[in-house]
C-alpha cells in the first residue's frame, strides 16, 4: 500500500492541512474528545445556516490506468442535516470539485458518488449507516478506468471494515488521470443546524487503508487482541459492541460487523453458520490485517448466532471459532487441552487456534449484566475467604493443585458462598458468594442463552454467575478442572482457562462470559515442603502441600521409605504472594527398617548440676525442644546407687513438665551415703530420650548445723 497522507489532527493550528475555509458562523475547529485511540483532538464541523466550512489537503497525485485511490476516515455525527450535504469532495483532472462526494440525509443514508468523463453520476449507497454520537470508519475507493476497457472504472463504499456497495461500468479514464485536492468538513450543500467530528484521515493508493488500532501491550490475550462480532444491521447488537469498547477497552477498530447474520440463536447447519458468520469475518480480517495479526480471541456479542446443527447434534459457535481458519470437522482434538504444565497462552503458543467466548441473553440489558459480572469478579481483588468451590470430583478436591487455590471446597448440594460450581448438578441456589464460574458438562446443559431454561443459562441469567461452560447438544463434554483452575490461578483469562480445559473443538462445549475476565485467588497461607536428611535435601520449588491461612495442622498421606529421616518445613506466603525465606517451623519423620514411622525424638537435657544441701542433693538442668524434636511430658532422675552403673529402670526422682514455656528445672533427692553418679533424661508417655551428661557426686560431710545465736 502506498499511504500518501495520514492526518491525525494532532498537529496544532491544523498544521496537517493546507487550507482552512469558514464562511459566516459555520466553523471547523479541533476539539477534545474520543479520537478512537489516537489522542484527544478531532476536527468538528459545525454548520450554521447555509455557510460552508472545510479544510483542504493538496494532493497532486497521478492515478495510473486501472489504479485505485482510497479515502478513509472516522466520522461521528452529533446531529443530522435537514437534507443532503457534502462532507467530502475531491477535485479531479477535469477541474471538477464534485468528482467524489458523500451525502448525509435525514433518513441516515450514506452515499458516495462520482462522475464519468461524460458528466454522468454513478452512486454507491447504504441505508441506516451512521449512528449519532458513534464513531464509524468510512472508506471511499475509486478505480480509474484502464483505458483498455473504457467503462471498467469502479466506485466503492466501505463501512466499519465491510464492503457495503459498489458501482461499476464507469468510464472515468480522463476525469481521474490525476487527483488534485481533498476537502473535508462541508465544502458544499450546507444545511442549518448540524455538526459532526472526523479524525484519522488516510489517503492511500492501491490498497484499503485499515484504521488505526491499539498496539497490544503483551503477548497474552488482552483488549487489543480481542475482536467483537456483532450484527451490523441490528441496533442493539451494535450497542452491545459499543459497550465492549467502553467497558472492556476493546479498540473500536476491533469491532467486526456481520452484515448477513440473522437473529436466530441456532442455525440449521454449519454451512449456514459459515455464510452468516465466518465468511464475513474472513472478509473483515482481510481488510484489517493488523487486527488479524494481533487477534487471539473472539467475543460473540449479543444477538449473534451461537449454535448450529451437525450430525444431529447442536454444536457451539464458540467451539467452532476456537478452530477458525481450518475446515470444520466435528469433535476435533484440542491441542491446547490439559497441558503437562499450564502456562499463559500467547498467540504463538496457540499454534493457530483462537480463544472464544460468547455473551448473549434474552435482552440487551441482561447481556450487559453478564459483562458487568465479569468486571465485578476481575475488580474484586482476591475472592472472599468464605467463598467455596463446589464439586463432586473428590480426587481433584483432595489434590495438590486444588490446595494451591487456597479455597474452601465442598461436594455438590445446596450452594452457600459459592464462587465455583463444577459438575453435573441441578442448581439449588442458597446464599450467594462471588459466583464466578459455573461449569456443567452434562447433556444440553447450555443449549441456549436466551432463556434461563438450562443449568448454565439459569446460573448466568438467574443466579448472576459471571461465566459458564456447558454442552450445547445431546451429549456430554470432557473438561479438565485442574487445567482450568490452574490457568486462572496463574493469572490467565477466562478464555484461556476454557481453552486448556475442553477436550474437543468444533464440538459441543459452549463458553459464556467476558473472555478477559480474571479471578484472583488468595495467596495468603503456608507452603509445606519435604526433603531427605536436613534442609539441604528440600526442593524449595516443589511444595508438597498448600495451606489456607488459619489452620495450624494438616494431615498428609505420604509414602516413606524404610530407614530414612525426612525433614518437613513450612514457609508462610503473604497476601502479595511473597514467600518468606527462613524456616520457622521444621519437623522430622523417621522410619525404621520396616518403614514404620517412628515418633519424634526427645532431645538430651543440658547442663546438669548438683548442689549439696544439708540432707539432700538439689539437681538442676535445662531442657529445650529444638526444631524437629518432641516436647517432653516430664523427666527422670537416674542414679547408679553407688554401683557405677546407672539404673535405667528405677528413677530416684521424677519431674513433671506442666508448661511448654518452662525450660529450667530443679528436683531434690535424699543425699546418699556413698559417692554416686547422677543423670537426667526426658520422657513422653512410654518414650524416653537420651541421657544427659553424667554428674559424679563424691561423698561429702554434712554441713554444720545452723546455730541460733
Amino acid at each position: 500500500m502506498s499511504l500518501l497522507h495520514y492526518i491525525d489532527n494532532e498537529v496544532p493550528a491544523l498544521g496537517e492541512w493546507d487550507l482552512k475555509f469558514e464562511a459566516g458562523d459555520s466553523t471547523i475547529v479541533p476539539v477534545a474528545g474520543d479520537a478512537c485511540g489516537r489522542g484527544d483532538a478531532v476536527l468538528r464541523t459545525t454548520i450554521v445556516g447555509t455557510d460552508v466550512a472545510y479544510v483542504q489537503k493538496n494532493l497532486n497525485v497521478s492515478l495510473d490506468p486501472g489504479g485505485w485511490i482510497y479515502f478513509g476516515f472516522w466520522m461521528r455525527p452529533g446531529s443530522y442535516p435537514s437534507n443532503y450535504t457534502y462532507p467530502l469532495m475531491v477535485k479531479d483532472a477535469l477541474g471538477s470539485t464534485t468528482g467524489l462526494y458523500s451525502l448525509l440525509l435525514t433518513d441516515l443514508q450514506i452515499k458516495v458518488s462520482t462522475k464519468d468523463d461524460g458528466g454522468a453520476a454513478h452512486t454507491a449507497g447504504y441505508v441506516t449507516g451512521l449512528v449519532l454520537d458513534r464513531f464509524s470508519y468510512l472508506v471511499f475507493a475509486l478505480r480509474r478506468s484502464s483505458g483498455v476497457a473504457a467503462n471498467d472504472g469502479v466506485l466503492r463504499l466501505y463501512f466499519d471494515g465491510q464492503l457495503l456497495d459498489e458501482a461499476t461500468g464507469i468510464d472515468n479514464y480522463d476525469r481521474f488521470a490525476s487527483v488534485d485536492l481533498l476537502r473535508m468538513g462541508c465544502p458544499a450543500g450546507p444545511r442549518d443546524g448540524y455538526w459532526y467530528d472526523f479524525d484519522e484521515v488516510k489517503i492511500a493508493l492501491d490498497e484499503y487503508p485499515e484504521p488505526f488500532t491499539s498496539t497490544p501491550l503483551t503477548d497474552y490475550p488482552e483488549a487489543a487482541r480481542t475482536v467483537v462480532l456483532f450484527r451490523r444491521d441490528d441496533s442493539e447488537s451494535r450497542e452491545f459492541a459499543d459497550y465492549c469498547v467502553s467497558e472492556l477497552d476493546i479498540p473500536r477498530a476491533n469491532l467486526c460487523p456481520l452484515p448477513n447474520a440473522t437473529a436466530n440463536e441456532s442455525l440449521a447447519d454449519y454451512a449456514t453458520f459459515e455464510a452468516e458468520v465466518e465468511t464475513d469475518l474472513a472478509a473483515w480480517l482481510t481488510l484489517n490485517p493488523t487486527v488479524a495479526a494481533n487477534c487471539s480471541c473472539f467475543l460473540l456479542g449479543y444477538g449473534v448466532p451461537g449454535y448450529f446443527t451437525s450430525g444431529g447434534l447442536k454444536h457451539s459457535a464458540t467451539s467452532r471459532l476456537m478452530n477458525y481458519g481450518t475446515a470444520f470437522s466435528s469433535q476435533t482434538t484440542n491441542p491446547l487441552y490439559n497441558p503437562a504444565t499450564v502456562a499463559r497462552l500467547t498467540k504463538a503458543a496457540m499454534g493457530g487456534k483462537y480463544l472464544c467466548t460468547r455473551i448473549d441473553a434474552d435482552t440487551l440489558q441482561h447481556s450487559k449484566d453478564v459483562l458487568d459480572c465479569g468486571l465485578r469478579i476481575a475488580d474484586c481483588g482476591f475472592l472472599p475467604a468464605t467463598d467455596k468451590l463446589f464439586s463432586n470430583d473428590s480426587a481433584y478436591r483432595a489434590s495438590l493443585a486444588c490446595q494451591h487455590l487456597r479455597i474452601i471446597t465442598a461436594g455438590l448440594g445446596t450452594f452457600a458462598d459459592d464462587a465455583f460450581v463444577w459438575g453435573n448438578t441441578m442448581p439449588d441456589w442458597g446464599s450467594a458468594g462471588s459466583r464466578a464460574v459455573f461449569v456443567d458438562p452434562s447433556v444440553a446443559s447450555l443449549g441456549t442463552m436466551r432463556a434461563a431454561t438450562t443449568e448454565c443459562s439459569e446460573a448466568v441469567l438467574t443466579a448472576l454467575y459471571a461465566a459458564a461452560m456447558g454442552s450445547a447438544g445431546n451429549d456430554g463434554i470432557n473438561v479438565d478442572a485442574e487445567s482450568f483452575f490452574e490457568m486462572l490461578r496463574i493469572g490467565g483469562s477466562l478464555a484461556e482457562a476454557f481453552a486448556v480445559a475442553v477436550e474437543h473443538l468444533d464440538y459441543l462445549a459452549a463458553a459464556v462470559g467476558s473472555p478477559l475476565m480474571t479471578v484472583a485467588f488468595s495467596t495468603t497461607g503456608n507452603n509445606v515442603y519435604r526433603g531427605l536428611g536436613g534442609l539441604e535435601g528440600i526442593e524449595w520449588e516443589n511444595p508438597i502441600a498448600y495451606l489456607m491461612p488459619g489452620p495450624n495442622s494438616i494431615t498428609l498421606s505420604q509414602n516413606l521409605s524404610p530407614g530414612q529421616r525426612y525433614i518437613y518445613a513450612v514457609r508462610s506466603v503473604s497476601s502479595s504472594g511473597v514467600q518468606e525465606r527462613n524456616t520457622h517451623v521444621i519437623a522430622y519423620a523417621n522410619t525404621d527398617e520396616q518403614g514404620i514411622l517412628l515418633p519424634a525424638p526427645l532431645t538430651r537435657p543440658k547442663d546438669p548440676t548438683v548442689e549439696v544441701q544439708h540432707s539432700a542433693l538439689l539437681i538442676g538442668f535445662t531442657y529445650l525442644t529444638p526444631i524437629g524434636f518432641a516436647d517432653a511430658d516430664g523427666f527422670d532422675v537416674l542414679s547408679d546407687n553407688g554401683t557405677g552403673q546407672l539404673d535405667l529402670e528405677n528413677p530416684v526422682a521424677t519431674v513433671e513438665k506442666s508448661r511448654n514455656d518452662r525450660f529450667d528445672f530443679e528436683v531434690p533427692i535424699d543425699r546418699p551415703d556413698t559417692p554416686v553418679l547422677l543423670a537426667v533424661r526426658a520422657r513422653r508417655g512410654e518414650q524416653v530420650g537420651p541421657i544427659s551428661e553424667i554428674v559424679f557426686v563424691p561423698l561429702v560431710s554434712a554441713p554444720a548445723s545452723i546455730q541460733i545465736l
